[in-house]
């Protein structure tokens, strides 16, 4: 396990349309110490004001008594809009370590027919809000998702130059700028991850996923905050370093190698999703990732008792009737199977 720097792009250039293929394929490309992950620097500076409302929101909203909660929870979509926790399976176990808040941030009804919604809610489902218990989740989940995805539009520009270059004939020349234009199914992901009180029976202390397990997102390409820490003993909830060095991210590189990777506060990170790396034919790669938690020592097991992490994570996907894989099934089709790694099957009859 290794510390590497990531790829950065400066913004800018990437609205000036200045060549950055070279960091694109140093990034997402095919060589061994590939991550998968791009960063975005010298972002418009409404985005730290964006990042700190929702952030801390997710500390807010996770507060709640849960009757309030459980009013936003959405079985029949597999828990996909509104309040999940503990129904996503990892390490063949329920989640208990985070919740998550799901929304479609660039549309309330993603899908107006009530056969695609009946088919497919996991990403057909009109959004839901917590009006009356939290109603400022909603303008900062949307205000903060659609700049993400502006910036997400900025980078396809790039990734799409790069694949056409090497697939003329095979590869569109705006295929990513259209998922992100066009598809009805982006997806964004509110996440906090409850703090953690020692080693729970079963762990070791060298368990880097303890937070989040080891997985691939699915999509084309996810746009990801850094995290925010925060000591929820403390009044106001304000933005703390998280102590423990070895919490965070941690990706898998294509050359197999497992990597602690660090976005700055005031970066963007996107990532990519097996539905590019499918389209591209393995010239952008997903890469398995997972997060680590703030894990006290044996000695102090409540050093880290109060301490969560919140980030926010927007998944841009190719509509659902979109042939995604090479034996003709369509990205709804597909992503049904997916999900079938992650939840118990049964949750879309409840």
């Amino acid at each position: 396990m290794t510390q590497n720097k990531a790829v950065v792009v400066d913004y800018q250039d990437l609205v000036n349309n200045k060549d950055v293929s070279a960091q694109i394929e140093e990034a997402f490309g095919s060589h061994d110490h590939c991550l998968g992950l791009l960063l975005v620097k010298n972002l418009p500076p409404t985005y730290l004001a964006l990042r700190e409302r929702l952030l801390r929101l997710a500390s807010v909203f996770a507060a709640l008594p849960e009757d309030a909660k459980d009013k936003t929870v959405h079985a029949a979509s597999r828990y996909s809009f509104g309040w999940s926790c503990g129904k996503e399976i990892m390490n063949g176990k329920p989640d208990v370590s985070k919740g998550s808040y799901y929304a479609n941030p660039m549309m309330d009804e993603p899908e107006a027919s009530k056969v695609l919604q009946e088919q497919f809610p996991e990403y057909c489902h009109p959004n839901v809000w917590p009006k009356d218990s939290l109603p400022e989740l909603e303008q900062a989940f949307k205000e903060l998702g659609q700049f993400i995805v502006g910036v997400g539009a900025q980078v396809a520009k790039t990734c799409d130059a790069f694949v056409h270059a090497q697939l003329p004939t095979t590869f569109s020349p705006t295929h990513l700028q259209d998922v992100i234009q066009k598809s009805k199914t982006t997806k964004a992901r509110l996440l906090h991850y409850f703090p953690q009180t020692g080693i729970t029976e079963g762990e070791k202390r060298d368990d880097m996923d303890s937070w989040c397990g080891w997985h691939l997102d699915h999509g084309s390409l996810t746009g990801l905050t850094s995290a925010m820490f925060v000591d929820e003993s403390k009044e106001g909830l304000q933005e703390v370093a998280c102590p423990d060095k070895e919490a965070g991210l941690y990706i898998r590189n294509r050359g197999q190698q497992v990597v602690q990777v660090s976005i700055p506060r005031d970066h963007l990170a996107f990532q990519t999703g097996e539905a590019l790396q499918l389209a591209t034919r393995g010239l952008l790669a997903a890469t398995p990732h997972c997060v680590r938690g703030a894990t006290a020592p044996e000695e102090d097991p409540t050093r880290y008792a109060t301490l969560a992490r919140n980030t926010f994570a927007v998944f841009m996907q190719p509509s659902l009737e979109t042939v995604v894989t090479e034996d003709g099934r369509s990205f709804g089709e597909w992503t049904k199977e997916v999900l079938d790694r992650y939840y118990d099957k049964e949750t879309k009859e409840v």
